[in-house]
């Protein structure tokens, strides 16, 4: 078993803003001011914050695990140039929305329409990126006439629709989801380990992720900037503990609680066959049962490739072909 390959399923998928951004750029979403927070029945605070054209077609992004909010700082150019509002909360234990026990796909799909509502956005678009991918897809089941397109990222497929989906996955290294099932005292242990070395290494944690990258990843990250973005990022997906990631995690492994082949809306499913973290026949399987998806299937592209700005050209000149194709 791989150490490190275990280890790096936690963490990797959040890097976030990376290859084409300054620490400046970060600064400006570290302010008390950019953070919004909803208080919610009076018990939960769900923070959020967007970037992009403030006037723009509404998107609501979900981040990866451990992920936050600030995961929008690497789509906010882009969003920009397209005339994109993205979107994004941070799930119960991520970030600083309060932890809830018990939190379902569908819950997510609430939230969001929940957020929705309380923003007066009637349509808008939905983007997922690894572990945000089965929670967009549950809004696109849960809120068929108000989502205009939803497009998975490098994310994850059902696994109980899929046959031994923690066998293909261990076949790629990746034990999390065995270990978690079979022994998860262990699978928390290392997850509060992970959240340690982030705290109190952090050059050696990012310096172990970078090493069970594809050759792909390893070349977004190759900017000066990359490291300090992906410490303070990964710190403020963490700053309240692990229960939101175990959580997390362990619901998307699981069956999921809505039914991905009833989804309505315009699917995009986008997949690198070089990620060293998703196995790429999960998306192969996503495009085979949701009705009439779409799948991108990239030969030299690995988990981060959203991070460039090629890629995000890709996504958000269709995303702006889709919007206007809703409103035919």
């Amino acid at each position: 078993m791989s150490g490190n390959k275990f280890l790096s399923i936690f963490f990797l998928v959040i890097i976030t803003g990376c290859s084409t951004y300054k620490t400046s750029d970060l600064e400006l979403f570290m302010t008390e001011e950019a953070t919004k927070t909803f208080f919610w029945d009076n018990k939960r605070n769900v923070s959020w914050m967007e970037c992009g054209d403030p006037k723009g077609f509404p998107v609501f992004f979900a981040h990866g695990c451990p992920g936050s909010r600030l995961e929008n700082i690497f789509l906010d150019e882009k969003a920009r140039q397209y005339g994109f509002r993205i979107i994004v909360f941070d799930r119960p234990g991520f970030g600083r929305s309060d932890f809830i026990e018990g939190y379902p796909l569908l819950l997510f799909a609430r939230d969001l329409e929940r957020v929705a509502d309380e923003l007066k956005i009637e349509k808008f678009g939905l983007i997922g990126w690894s572990s945000g991918g089965p929670p967009v897809l549950a809004a696109a089941y849960h809120m068929p006439k108000r989502a205009a397109f939803v497009f998975s990222v490098s994310g994850y497929t059902d696994f109980g629709k899929y046959e031994d989906a923690k066998g293909l996955m261990a076949k790629y290294k990746l034990y999390g989801p065995k270990l978690s099932e079979n022994r998860p005292r262990l699978f928390n242990g290392a997850v509060e380990m992970v959240r340690w070395t982030d705290i109190h290494l952090p050059n050696f944690y990012f310096k172990m992720a970078k090493e069970e990258m594809s050759l792909p990843d390893r070349n977004i990250l190759n900017d000066p900037h990359v490291a300090d973005l992906f410490i303070r990022n990964q710190k403020e997906a963490m700053v309240s503990g692990t229960r939101g990631i175990i959580q997390d995690l362990t619901t998307q492994w699981a069956p999921w609680d809505f039914d991905f082949k009833l989804i309505k809306v315009p699917a995009y499913i986008f997949q690198g066959k070089q990620d060293s973290f998703v196995p790429w026949q999960f998306a192969q399987h996503l495009a085979d049962n949701i009705p009439d998806a779409k799948l991108y299937l990239y030969e030299d592209r690995g988990h981060l490739f959203i991070l460039e700005r090629s890629s995000q050209e890709e996504i958000f000149r269709l995303a702006a072909e889709l919007v206007k194709d809703s409103f035919r």
